[in-house]
């Protein structure tokens, strides 16, 4: 097993390389992954309360990340494609933090059963990052079977701060099945929004429960009112708007 050093904000972990198939690794290690995500989520996470969901954990790089920068917090992480579950188990490993997350083998969404989890064509060679449950995300190479649940039916009993959602177009499904939990916790969402995501509804449920949506660029965080596709900013952050102050205070830190 090959693995990568992460220096990230003071501390430092351990990600399995995938013997150099794994990008986000590459990516993490030189600091280029998803700016300003992962500095923004782990300032929103050492600043308020409650347990970080990972939701479409991937190979766990958020899930070991929020585990080491903010270990006092619960982590629960969520991930039903077996390849990348493999992964995710050794970087937990590695890490000494498979006690720590835990994990369920299991996709979010809007209703409880079994769903088809399309796979994009393999030929890349690399750790497959793109496995959705959206039939019209891309097209699909091969489908999987795969357990889904609503968040709102996982009776997790606690205290949900801080939630990354990157499900590759299903945010709104999710967000759709944990509206009860998003009503009790009033959690800060980062969730990814690409060019196929439901915009439309995932922007009328957010002015339903109260909560305003701001596209996160490398410098910057945009609120135009409504949610919007931007291709310099795929990651947004859900934020109550009962919490604004703190969520400036976060993107002024």
């Amino acid at each position: 097993m090959s693995t990568l050093r992460v220096n990230f904000a003071g501390v430092s972990f351990s990600i399995d390389s995938a013997d150099g198939m794994d990008a986000v690794a590459q990516q993490l290690a030189v600091g280029s992954y998803e700016a300003p995500l992962p500095f923004l989520m782990m300032a929103t996470l050492l600043r308020v309360e409650g347990t970080f969901i990972d939701v479409g954990a991937n190979t766990g790089i958020y899930s070991v990340m929020a585990s080491v920068v903010a270990s006092s917090k619960d982590v629960i992480a969520f991930e039903p494609l077996p390849p990348v579950l493999n992964i995710l188990r050794k970087n937990l490993a590695i890490n000494h933090l498979q006690d720590k997350v835990q994990v369920h083998e299991v996709a979010l969404s809007d209703k409880n059963g079994v769903a088809s989890l399309h796979i994009p064509n393999p030929s890349h060679g690399l750790v497959e990052t793109s496995a959705s449950l959206e039939s019209d995300f891309q097209q699909a190479h091969s489908i999987i079977e795969v357990p889904v649940k609503r968040f709102d039916d996982m009776n997790v009993s606690n205290f949900i701060g801080v939630i990354k959602a990157d499900i590759e177009g299903h945010e709104y499904a999710f967000l759709n099945g944990a509206r009860e939990t998003i009503m009790r916790d009033r959690p800060i969402i980062f969730a990814e929004v690409v060019g196929p995501a439901k915009r439309g509804p995932m922007n009328a449920l957010l002015q339903n429960v109260g909560y305003m949506d701001f596209r996160l660029r490398p410098d910057m965080a945009i609120h135009d009112g409504e949610v919007l596709f931007d291709n310099a900013a795929w990651n947004h952050a859900l934020i109550p708007v009962e919490r604004l102050a703190k969520f400036k205070e976060i993107c002024d830190s």
